[in-house]
Protein backbone atom coordinates (compact mmCIF):
# COMPACT_ATOMS: atom_id res chain seq x y z
CA UNK A 1 0.00 0.00 0.00
CA UNK A 2 3.04 2.30 -0.07
CA UNK A 3 4.30 4.03 -3.21
CA UNK A 4 7.45 6.20 -3.10
CA UNK A 5 7.21 6.36 0.68
CA UNK A 6 3.65 7.68 0.62
CA UNK A 7 0.68 5.82 2.09
CA UNK A 8 -1.88 4.68 -0.46
CA UNK A 9 -5.21 3.69 1.12
CA UNK A 10 -6.77 0.44 -0.13
CA UNK A 11 -9.72 0.54 -2.48
CA UNK A 12 -12.65 -0.91 -0.58
CA UNK A 13 -16.39 -1.17 -1.13
CA UNK A 14 -18.76 0.84 1.07
CA UNK A 15 -19.47 -2.38 2.98
CA UNK A 16 -15.75 -2.89 3.57
CA UNK A 17 -15.35 0.56 5.09
CA UNK A 18 -18.43 0.00 7.23
CA UNK A 19 -16.96 -3.22 8.61
CA UNK A 20 -13.71 -1.47 9.50
CA UNK A 21 -15.68 1.27 11.22
CA UNK A 22 -17.66 -1.10 13.40
CA UNK A 23 -14.59 -3.14 14.29
CA UNK A 24 -12.82 0.05 15.36
CA UNK A 25 -15.41 0.28 18.14
CA UNK A 26 -15.39 -3.33 19.33
CA UNK A 27 -14.47 -6.85 18.15
CA UNK A 28 -17.50 -8.53 16.60
CA UNK A 29 -18.57 -11.63 14.73
CA UNK A 30 -20.41 -11.57 11.42
CA UNK A 31 -23.86 -11.73 12.98
CA UNK A 32 -23.09 -8.82 15.28
CA UNK A 33 -21.69 -6.73 12.42
CA UNK A 34 -24.89 -7.25 10.44
CA UNK A 35 -27.06 -6.44 13.48
CA UNK A 36 -25.03 -3.32 14.27
CA UNK A 37 -25.42 -2.11 10.68
CA UNK A 38 -29.17 -2.67 10.76
CA UNK A 39 -29.52 -0.76 14.04
CA UNK A 40 -27.33 2.22 13.32
CA UNK A 41 -26.90 2.76 9.58
CA UNK A 42 -29.62 0.58 8.07
CA UNK A 43 -31.74 3.54 6.96
CA UNK A 44 -28.97 5.10 4.87
CA UNK A 45 -26.19 2.51 4.38
CA UNK A 46 -27.43 -1.03 3.86
CA UNK A 47 -25.25 -4.08 4.54
CA UNK A 48 -26.60 -7.48 3.50
CA UNK A 49 -25.32 -10.92 4.49
CA UNK A 50 -24.51 -11.49 0.83
CA UNK A 51 -22.14 -8.52 0.96
CA UNK A 52 -20.84 -9.02 4.49
CA UNK A 53 -19.14 -12.40 4.48
CA UNK A 54 -17.25 -12.03 1.17
CA UNK A 55 -16.04 -8.66 2.44
CA UNK A 56 -14.87 -10.17 5.75
CA UNK A 57 -12.85 -12.70 3.78
CA UNK A 58 -11.37 -10.00 1.51
CA UNK A 59 -10.49 -7.74 4.45
CA UNK A 60 -8.80 -10.62 6.25
CA UNK A 61 -6.78 -11.49 3.14
CA UNK A 62 -5.69 -7.84 2.93
CA UNK A 63 -4.68 -8.06 6.62
CA UNK A 64 -6.97 -5.17 7.53
CA UNK A 65 -8.83 -7.34 10.01
CA UNK A 66 -7.81 -10.48 11.91
CA UNK A 67 -9.46 -13.22 13.89
CA UNK A 68 -9.58 -12.85 17.66
CA UNK A 69 -11.00 -14.58 20.71
CA UNK A 70 -14.52 -13.56 21.77
CA UNK A 71 -14.91 -11.47 24.94
CA UNK A 72 -15.58 -13.49 28.07
CA UNK A 73 -19.09 -12.05 28.39
CA UNK A 74 -20.05 -12.92 24.83
CA UNK A 75 -22.41 -15.75 23.97
CA UNK A 76 -20.74 -17.66 21.17
CA UNK A 77 -20.44 -21.02 19.45
CA UNK A 78 -17.52 -22.85 17.89
CA UNK A 79 -18.78 -21.90 14.42
CA UNK A 80 -18.54 -18.16 14.95
CA UNK A 81 -15.44 -16.24 13.90
CA UNK A 82 -14.69 -13.08 15.83
CA UNK A 83 -12.88 -10.23 14.12
CA UNK A 84 -10.74 -7.32 15.26
CA UNK A 85 -9.25 -4.34 13.46
CA UNK A 86 -5.52 -4.66 12.71
CA UNK A 87 -3.05 -1.76 12.75
CA UNK A 88 -3.18 -1.69 8.95
CA UNK A 89 -6.97 -1.59 9.08
CA UNK A 90 -6.94 1.24 11.61
CA UNK A 91 -4.55 3.24 9.43
CA UNK A 92 -6.71 2.69 6.33
CA UNK A 93 -9.82 3.73 8.25
CA UNK A 94 -8.20 6.95 9.48
CA UNK A 95 -7.21 7.93 5.93
CA UNK A 96 -10.71 7.16 4.63
CA UNK A 97 -12.31 9.26 7.38
CA UNK A 98 -10.14 12.24 6.43
CA UNK A 99 -11.06 12.07 2.76
CA UNK A 100 -13.98 14.19 1.45
CA UNK A 101 -17.22 12.21 1.39
CA UNK A 102 -19.10 11.70 -1.87
CA UNK A 103 -22.05 14.07 -2.40
CA UNK A 104 -25.28 12.82 -0.88
CA UNK A 105 -27.76 11.51 -3.44
CA UNK A 106 -31.38 10.87 -2.46
CA UNK A 107 -33.87 8.88 -4.53
CA UNK A 108 -37.41 9.42 -3.22
CA UNK A 109 -40.20 7.98 -5.36
CA UNK A 110 -42.82 9.33 -2.97
CA UNK A 111 -41.74 12.92 -3.64
CA UNK A 112 -41.74 12.32 -7.37
CA UNK A 113 -45.32 11.03 -7.11
CA UNK A 114 -46.27 14.00 -4.96
CA UNK A 115 -44.87 16.38 -7.59
CA UNK A 116 -47.40 15.06 -10.13
CA UNK A 117 -50.24 14.21 -7.74
CA UNK A 118 -52.42 17.14 -8.88
CA UNK A 119 -53.35 14.78 -11.70
CA UNK A 120 -54.80 12.28 -9.18
CA UNK A 121 -56.47 14.76 -6.83
CA UNK A 122 -56.23 15.75 -3.16
CA UNK A 123 -56.97 12.28 -1.82
CA UNK A 124 -53.88 10.93 -3.54
CA UNK A 125 -51.88 13.79 -2.04
CA UNK A 126 -53.20 13.10 1.43
CA UNK A 127 -52.41 9.39 1.15
CA UNK A 128 -48.84 10.07 0.04
CA UNK A 129 -48.36 12.39 2.99
CA UNK A 130 -49.98 9.94 5.40
CA UNK A 131 -47.58 7.24 4.22
CA UNK A 132 -44.61 9.57 4.73
CA UNK A 133 -45.87 10.46 8.22
CA UNK A 134 -46.06 6.77 9.16
CA UNK A 135 -42.57 6.07 7.83
CA UNK A 136 -41.10 9.10 9.60
CA UNK A 137 -42.74 8.07 12.86
CA UNK A 138 -41.21 4.61 12.55
CA UNK A 139 -37.76 6.07 11.79
CA UNK A 140 -37.95 8.32 14.82
CA UNK A 141 -38.97 5.43 17.07
CA UNK A 142 -36.13 3.27 15.77
CA UNK A 143 -33.58 6.06 16.26
CA UNK A 144 -34.82 6.90 19.75
CA UNK A 145 -34.45 3.25 20.77
CA UNK A 146 -30.76 3.18 19.78
CA UNK A 147 -28.28 3.32 22.66
CA UNK A 148 -24.76 3.43 21.19
CA UNK A 149 -22.58 0.71 22.66
CA UNK A 150 -25.47 -1.08 24.39
CA UNK A 151 -24.88 -4.31 22.45
CA UNK A 152 -21.17 -4.57 23.14
CA UNK A 153 -20.29 -7.76 25.01
CA UNK A 154 -18.11 -5.74 27.41
CA UNK A 155 -20.77 -3.19 28.31
CA UNK A 156 -21.05 -4.50 31.86
CA UNK A 157 -17.37 -3.92 32.53
CA UNK A 158 -15.80 -0.67 33.64
CA UNK A 159 -13.97 -0.46 30.31
CA UNK A 160 -17.17 -1.06 28.38
CA UNK A 161 -19.07 1.68 30.21
CA UNK A 162 -16.22 4.14 29.70
CA UNK A 163 -16.09 3.41 25.97
CA UNK A 164 -19.86 3.79 25.66
CA UNK A 165 -19.71 7.22 27.32
CA UNK A 166 -17.13 8.32 24.74
CA UNK A 167 -19.23 7.47 21.67
CA UNK A 168 -19.99 11.08 20.76
CA UNK A 169 -20.02 10.42 17.00
CA UNK A 170 -22.59 7.63 17.38
CA UNK A 171 -24.82 9.89 19.46
CA UNK A 172 -24.49 12.59 16.77
CA UNK A 173 -25.69 10.15 14.09
CA UNK A 174 -28.60 9.15 16.34
CA UNK A 175 -29.53 12.81 16.84
CA UNK A 176 -29.34 13.36 13.08
CA UNK A 177 -31.81 10.55 12.42
CA UNK A 178 -34.24 11.88 15.04
CA UNK A 179 -33.96 15.45 13.75
CA UNK A 180 -34.63 14.38 10.15
CA UNK A 181 -37.65 12.33 11.20
CA UNK A 182 -39.06 15.22 13.22
CA UNK A 183 -38.49 17.61 10.32
CA UNK A 184 -40.38 15.24 8.04
CA UNK A 185 -43.26 15.06 10.52
CA UNK A 186 -43.34 18.87 10.71
CA UNK A 187 -43.41 19.06 6.92
CA UNK A 188 -46.30 16.54 6.82
CA UNK A 189 -48.33 18.79 9.12
CA UNK A 190 -47.56 21.81 6.93
CA UNK A 191 -48.48 19.90 3.77
CA UNK A 192 -51.81 18.76 5.22
CA UNK A 193 -52.62 22.36 6.19
CA UNK A 194 -51.77 23.57 2.70
CA UNK A 195 -54.05 20.95 1.14
CA UNK A 196 -56.90 21.89 3.48
CA UNK A 197 -56.50 25.60 2.71
CA UNK A 198 -56.35 24.90 -1.02
CA UNK A 199 -59.51 22.79 -0.91
CA UNK A 200 -61.29 25.47 1.11
CA UNK A 201 -60.36 28.13 -1.43
CA UNK A 202 -61.51 25.89 -4.27
CA UNK A 203 -64.83 25.37 -2.50
CA UNK A 204 -65.38 29.11 -2.18
CA UNK A 205 -64.73 29.64 -5.87
CA UNK A 206 -67.10 26.91 -7.03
Amino acid sequence: MAISGRYTPPTLTPTGWTILGFLSLSPRNGYQLRAAAQRSVGSFWGVSYGQLYPQLKALAQAELIGETDPPEQAETTARQNWWRLTEAGAEALRHWLLEPAAPTQVRDESLVKLLFSDHAGPEAMRQLIADRREQATQRRQVAEAIVPGAHWPTLGSTEGRARQAGLLAAWLVRAHAITLAEAELSWCATAESMIAEHNADQGKQS
